[in-house]
């Protein structure tokens, strides 16, 4: 139980410091207006990001998710 838990966590730690940065330079954008296009693509890749935690990590998995369908409504055209 205890190397489980070890494990979950050193895992989610390692998880999350790859999500924080890659949100991070999702949501850091400059002052200019993100294309509908490019916050589309950036989208994508949250979500492919997302699908390989699903098994894993469902709840951050879902996260992932509503931060890439928030992020393409916040720059849709």
């Amino acid at each position: 139980m205890t190397t489980a838990t070890l494990h979950g966590s050193i895992q989610r730690s390692r998880f999350a410091q790859h999500a924080l940065a890659l949100l991070t330079g999702l949501f850091s954008a400059p002052a200019a207006r993100v294309t509908a296009r490019s916050a589309a693509l950036e989208a994508q890749d949250v979500r492919n990001l997302a699908q390989t935690y699903v098994k894993t990590d469902p709840g951050f998995a879902a996260d992932l998710y509503a931060a890439a369908a928030r992020h393409e409504v916040q720059h849709a055209s």
